[in-house]
Order: C-alpha cells, then sequence, then structure tokens
C-alpha cells in the first residue's frame, strides 16, 4: 500500500486508535499538509474544535487537558504553524498538563532545498517535549498496525509521571487526500494501566518521624488533582495544622473541611508572621507556591526541615527540602494523616487569630479607597467565581492569593504557572471552560490580554460562555514593585517596563464579536460577573503607581494589627 491510500490507512488507524484511547478533544487548525489528520478526525467521534490560530490553539487544547486529566490533541500543518506551539508545549511541561502535539510535515526529499513551508521539524521542541517521534511518510504493507501501537505509546507517556506533552510528526506526499470510499476497518489498540504511585509504608514512616507531633505549616501548591483537597483537609484537621493553600491547589474551594486554610497567608508571610508563629516542620505539596514571600522563607529557613511530597521530576528551586517523598499527592496525604499526632494546643488557633486581623486589616484598608482596586477585583472575583476561574500570571495570580477568600463553591482555577508567562491565558481557559461544559471567568491584565486578542474571536465563533475581566492600567504594574523601580528615572521606567499602550479593550471587543463594558466600581463588577450564556469582556481602570502604595498600605495595616494579636 502506498501514496495516499496509505496516509488514510495510516492517520484512519491513527486517530481512531487515539478514540479508543480516550481522547475526546482535538484543535485543528487549517492547512493542506495536515488534510489526511484532519479528515480522520472529522470522520471519528473525537469533538473538533476549529482554530485559526495554531498558538491559541494550542493554549486552548492546554486548557481543555487541564480540565478533563487527559490529553488533548492539537493539529497543525508544517512550517511555521508548527512552530506556533511552543508556548504552550512549553506551559505543558513545566505544568504537567498531558499534551499530544500532532505536526505535519513535507517529506524528506523537500526538506532543506528551499521547498515552500518546509523547516526542520526534526526534535523542534527540544527538550520541552517528553518523547518526540517521526512516524515517517505512511507506507509499507501494515501501516494500520504501527499506527495503533504508535497511538498507545504517544498518548500513554503523556501521561506518565510527571504528565505532559509529546509531539508525533508525519511527513505527508502528495496527492494529500485519497479517494472516497469508506475508511479502513478500526483495529484496536494496545492498553496501559495506569494506577496511583503510593508510598510504602517504610517511607512514610519517615516522613512521618519528621513531622508527628509538632508545629508543622503544610504548604500546598498548584496540584491538578480533584481528590486532593479533601484528603490534605483532612491531614491537616487531624495534624492541627494551618494550611497556605496556593489558589492552584484546589484547597480554597469546595465541599471538603476548609477551616484549616488561613486565609490571606501570602500578607501574613509578608508582614513577618512566619518569624512571629515559626514552624518547626514544613509539608509541602505541589509546585512552587505563588506567594514570595513564603517560598522566600522556605529558601531562608532550611533549618526547618522540609518535606516535599513530589511524584516525579524535582521542584524545589529553595534548595531547602530535608525529605522527597515519592508518591501521589492525595494517597500520601491520606496515608499520613494515619500516622500523625496532633500538634502542640493551640498553634493552629494562633494561625486562625491572625488570619482573622489580617482580614479586618485587609477589608478596612480596602473600604477606604475611592475607586474600584485590583486586590478588591480579585477579591469579587474570588467570592462570586464559580467553575472555571483562569488567572494570569503576574499581578493577576498574586492578588488573588494574598487577597482572595475561600467559600463552599466549585472554583477551579486554572493558570499557566509551569512556566509562568502570561501569553495564552484567555485561549487555556477558554479551553478549560469548553470541557468543563460550564460558564467561566478570566482576570488577566491588560498586556496579558494583548497577548491573546484572537482568543476573544474564538470565544464568539464558539459562543463559549466566558466572562474576561482586564485589569487596565496600561501598561506592566508587576515592575513598579521591582526593586529598579525606584532608582530608575520615570521617562526611562515607562519606555522600558511601564510600555504603555493607550488599547480601548471595550472598543477592540466590540470590533471582535464581544459584547463589553468599562465599570468602575464593585457594586458593577459584581452585577458584569453574573453568568451569561456567551462571551462578554468588563475592563476596570486602575492607577499602576497607586496599586503599590495600596499594597504596602495594606501589609502595613496588617503587620500593625496581627502584632496585637
Amino acid at each position: 500500500m502506498t501514496g495516499p491510500a496509505s496516509a488514510r490507512a495510516f492517520t484512519s488507524a491513527f486517530v481512531g486508535a487515539l478514540e479508543q484511547l480516550g481522547v475526546r478533544h482535538v484543535c485543528i487548525s487549517p492547512g493542506a499538509r495536515n488534510s489526511a489528520l484532519s479528515l480522520a478526525f472529522g470522520a471519528s467521534g473525537v469533538r473538533r474544535w476549529i482554530h485559526h490560530d495554531e498558538r491559541s490553539a494550542g493554549f486552548f487544547a492546554l486548557g481543555l487537558a487541564r480540565v478533563t486529566g487527559s490529553a488533548a490533541a492539537v493539529v497543525t500543518t508544517s512550517g511555521t504553524a508548527a512552530a506556533e506551539l511552543l508556548p504552550a508545549i512549553v506551559e505543558a511541561r513545566a505544568g504537567r498538563v498531558p499534551l499530544l502535539a500532532l505536526t505535519a510535515d513535507r517529506p524528506p526529499e523537500l526538506r532543506s532545498v528551499g521547498a515552500p513551508q518546509a523547516i526542520d521539524q526534526m526534535k523542534m521542541y527540544g527538550d520541552a517535549v517528553k518523547w518526540f517521534h517521526d512516524a515517517g511518510v505512511p507506507g509499507g504493507n501494515d501501516p494500520e498496525r504501527i499506527a495503533t501501537h504508535l497511538a498507545a505509546h504517544a498518548l500513554s507517556l503523556t501521561a506518565d509521571p510527571p504528565a505532559g506533552p509529546v509531539h508525533v510528526n508525519v511527513p505527508f506526499r502528495e496527492p494529500l487526500v485519497a479517494g472516497s470510499g469508506p475508511p479502513p476497518a478500526p483495529v484496536s489498540p494496545p492498553g496501559a494501566l495506569r494506577g496511583p504511585m503510593l508510598p510504602g509504608d517504610g517511607e512514610l514512616e519517615a516522613a512521618a518521624e519528621v513531622l508527628s507531633g509538632r508545629r508543622i505549616l503544610v504548604v500546598a501548591g498548584a496540584v491538578d488533582d480533584p481528590s486532593f483537597p479533601a484528603a490534605t483537609a483532612d491531614l491537616a484537621t487531624r495534624a492541627g495544622a494551618p494550611v497556605h493553600a496556593d489558589p492552584l491547589s484546589g484547597l480554597r474551594h469546595g465541599g471538603h473541611d476548609r477551616s484549616s486554610v488561613i486565609t490571606g497567608f501570602d500578607v501574613l508571610a509578608a508582614a513577618g508572621m512566619l518569624s512571629a508563629l515559626r514552624p518547626e516542620a514544613v509539608l509541602r505539596f505541589g509546585g512552587v507556591p505563588t506567594s514570595k514571600a513564603v517560598w522566600s522563607w522556605l529558601a531562608a529557613n532550611d533549618d526547618v526541615p522540609q518535606v516535599l511530597v513530589e511524584p516525579a521530576g524535582w521542584r524545589d528551586p529553595t534548595y531547602s527540602a530535608r525529605l522527597v517523598v515519592r508518591g501521589d499527592p492525595a494517597g500520601t496525604a491520606t496515608g499520613l494523616a494515619k500516622l500523625l499526632a496532633p500538634a502542640p494546643a493551640g498553634w493552629l488557633e494562633a494561625w486562625r487569630e491572625a488570619a482573622s486581623a489580617a482580614e479586618y486589616a485587609v477589608e478596612t484598608t480596602l473600604t477606604g479607597t475611592e475607586s474600584l482596586t485590583e486586590p478588591e477585583v480579585a477579591r469579587v472575583v474570588s467570592r462570586l467565581g464559580r467553575g472555571v476561574v483562569g488567572v494570569a500570571s503576574s499581578m493577576p495570580v498574586r492578588d488573588l492569593d494574598a487577597f482572595g477568600l475561600t467559600s463552599a463553591a466549585p472554583v477551579r482555577y486554572v493558570a499557566n504557572r509551569g512556566a509562568n508567562g502570561i501569553d495564552g491565558t484567555i485561549s487555556m481557559t477558554l479551553g478549560a471552560v469548553a470541557a468543563s461544559g460550564g460558564h467561566g471567568l478570566a482576570l488577566v491584565g491588560d498586556v496579558a490580554a494583548l497577548h491573546d486578542l484572537t482568543a476573544l474571536r474564538t470565544a464568539a465563533r464558539l459562543e463559549l460562555p466566558l466572562t474576561t475581566i482586564v485589569v487596565h492600567n496600561d501598561g506592566g504594574g508587576i515592575f513598579h514593585f521591582l526593586p529598579h523601580a525606584e532608582p530608575t528615572s520615570p521617562t526611562v521606567f515607562e519606555e522600558l517596563f511601564g510600555t504603555p499602550h493607550g488599547t480601548d479593550f471595550v472598543a477592540v471587543s466590540h470590533a471582535l464579536g464581544v459584547p463589553a463594558a468599562r465599570i468602575g466600581d464593585t457594586a458593577q463588577l459584581e452585577a458584569a460577573l453574573e453568568p451569561r450564556d456567551g462571551p462578554f469582556l468588563v475592563e476596570v481602570r486602575t492607577d499602576r503607581a497607586a496599586n503599590v502604595e495600596l499594597h504596602r498600605a495594606i501589609i502595613e495595616e496588617v503587620r500593625r494589627r496581627v502584632s496585637a494579636v
């Protein structure tokens, strides 16, 4: 079997195997060289999401995979179209998200000879992918068997701990499309069974020896596992341990016991409470927490024993872990909960009292502001958010971490915090909303919104119910918090870091087919966040310099209030 018939047999078997193995979503961008792959998905039962922008398609697939917990596929044609997937692939690798990149390619004879749309796609994503495979031009006597085993192999690797992206490159010769007729009969792929990786009794006992009966602090970073919040909450309750719950940990919202979650932990840490209420040991889960005050304390206090639960890899940029436990976070938390003796009386209550004082300080400081501020926007989002809430890196995720509230509402925060880039946030959130089947919110800064404007047109075209809140301070607000802000002259700072752009997001949103409004107070914001049937954009204007002063005032007020506790 040769030519387009072989390509059709290969792609039909490959896509059929992916569908049998559980792939439910694929993002496809139009192209000629990827025709066989696109048509194979078109004949399948896999849900297709069509994108004009491959970069946005990659992030949309990332959001699909984050919410479903299984790999989404993304298909591109050859050339720079394939290169557009790199940002999403980098985030998928760092964020441990299963993703299957399927790139069409020119055949070997058209490479390096100046053929149009032919670039070097061999290992083009480097170490950003867990595995690369060039399938070769489909041919031979048994393309179906080869395709089904390749599908099972590639898909299994996306899920093996740590989860991440896999790249399969498939070159095609012309003619690119076979004649009409029924597709080849499906071939059953091999299965791959996978269960949770749990530490043995000896490993759990070694960790318990470090933690049991001590004043421990639980630091929960990003963990994409719906069973993690309840398991960790139970552990904290039994151990009498306060929990610093990063928004991406899942611990802040839901029906589990949240009584050990300390709201405002970031501002408490910034106000010096980790020195005043110094833990005797730390139990860490997931990725590095958003709070710089927390992870800086972890790095500077490696004399405090720190147990890091890490199923694979080595995410410890603080270089402070004393013991690394290889195990599934939820399963390990459940096992440890049975072994830990509670902390001394009063330990958790002291942190609760500090949190109460900090919350009063934050609330009174924000009440005294005349206009809607960035911390208040984050608080409203945390209070009213339901379902999927996407948050951009830079200031939005930091404000949500520092000032966000907890609730019993089912909220799933998603963010590109693996590599911490600001690009693709709206597209990724759209994918998450599409996978969830419900309404969603996206909280982004104006520069992050500029990076992802094509996502607004996608939201309008697909009629996805995402409300995007753009906090518009006309530039890079986070740079005002960095050490070089004060010694740099205002003119130079604005040119290099402030980077004002003057975009009217309401007008841009309308032009892209998304209704939008500019709002100025809390009541208007609350009304704007009511669930809608389609996309909507809210622009909130703030002042960068005033935002810095407000953050400083909050920290000082928190320091003053907790010192009296």
